[in-house]
């Protein structure tokens, strides 16, 4: 390979490293065609777009490179925990390219249009290329949201699955080894917007249809210190748990269904995080002190419906006849509200010997 590294700078935002390289545009297309082909490598990544006016642009660029144009650098990427130096550079990008773990961050339509300059022979110049070395995959994904600004959109659907892959990613695994049921993407991304906002209403569009809002919340996913994912995810663990301990009853609500999610999801983050407004969760100790309380609090129902399971006391803690008389009784737009009042006494309340007190406080 013949990359020419003109700069390297660490990025102490994201840990990560930028090489800005020069490399000549026929030794390039050698290296990045058949990554280019698996669509980057990148199962995200947009593939090359074939409507009209794409081709246009992409015509345009071919011109342009025939009378000698310059075009912006393309970005690559790829996972390296360690520092790149001009010594060890080239020998890094080599074995991740081996190891097919070079990924297209930036360029798709670029690339396609320097593939049809040069099967027509019209150029020899030189392509600015950046290497973008990150520590880990949501710093990649970052970046690739960064640089798609101002492009051709990406739907609210594709936004939601690029930045909470790392979140999915983390959970997934543990749903396979630990829960029968078959758990939605889009269940797990609505449950977790619940959890930061501590709102049981989510609307994606609102809150995710501007490009900054998508940044917004990967922002918070990386946040060092707010370590939101993580207590996102042992509470969510904590719902399997309790759900595969009740699998075997039909209807049960708990967690059955979306609506009970949701009306936990938020108040287990209302008793970590305050109530909204009050900005407690600028208070990391208070923040941490009150998570390890629901941990415990958790664990405790946990174990309690372990023993009444056992004693064969499980209905009368549960009290489902109860909790399907109270969600009779409210209109089902009020349910989402009506799970999180209940759910509330579990944190209220220093003992709880039966469910009928959550159910009860949904009345009001």
């Amino acid at each position: 390979m013949t990359f020419k590294i003109i700069d390297i700078q660490k990025d102490t935002n994201l840990n990560c490293y930028s090489v800005l390289t020069v490399v000549s545009i026929n030794d390039f297309m050698d290296f990045i065609e058949p990554i280019h082909e698996n669509k980057g490598n990148i199962r995200e990544q947009r593939e090359v777009l074939s409507t009209r006016s794409a081709k246009i642009i992409r015509n345009q660029m071919v011109e342009d490179l025939k009378e000698g144009g310059i075009l912006p650098p393309i970005v690559i990427g790829s996972i390296h925990k360690s520092s790149i130096e001009e010594n060890n550079f080239l020998n890094v990008v080599s074995l991740k390219k081996e190891e097919n773990e070079i990924f297209i961050l930036d360029g798709m339509q670029r690339i396609q249009a320097l593939k049809d300059a040069t099967n027509k022979k019209i150029i020899s110049h030189n392509l600015r290329v950046e290497f973008w070395f990150a520590h880990d995959e949501s710093a990649l994904l970052y970046r690739m949201l960064v640089l798609n600004s101002g492009q051709i959109p990406w739907s609210l659907e594709k936004q939601l699955e690029v930045v909470f892959k790392p979140v999915l990613n983390e959970l997934k695994p543990y749903i396979r080894n630990h829960s029968e049921d078959v758990w939605n993407d889009s269940d797990i991304v609505e449950m977790f917007l619940a959890f930061t906002s501590r709102k049981v209403r989510i609307n994606k569009k609102q809150q995710l249809a501007e490009y900054h809002a998508a940044l917004d919340v990967m922002s918070l996913i990386r946040h060092k210190s707010g370590k939101v994912v993580d207590r996102f995810s042992n509470i969510f663990v904590k719902m399997i748990e309790v759900n595969k301990l009740l699998i075997e009853i039909d209807n049960r609500y708990i967690f059955d269904n979306q609506v009970a999610r949701i009306g936990f999801i938020v108040a287990c983050s209302e008793k970590i995080f305050g109530l909204l407004g009050n900005e407690e969760e600028k208070d990391d100790f208070r923040v941490e002190s009150n998570f390890e309380d629901v941990i415990s609090k958790l664990g405790e129902i946990i174990r309690q419906i372990n023993n009444k399971k056992n004693e064969n006391k499980l209905g009368y803690f549960l009290s489902l006849d109860l909790l399907k008389e109270t969600l009779s009784s409210l209109p089902k737009e009020k349910h989402r509200q009506a799970f999180l009042d209940g759910f509330k006494v579990l944190f209220s309340e220093s003992e709880i010997n039966t469910l009928a007190v959550c159910w009860k406080r949904m009345y009001y």
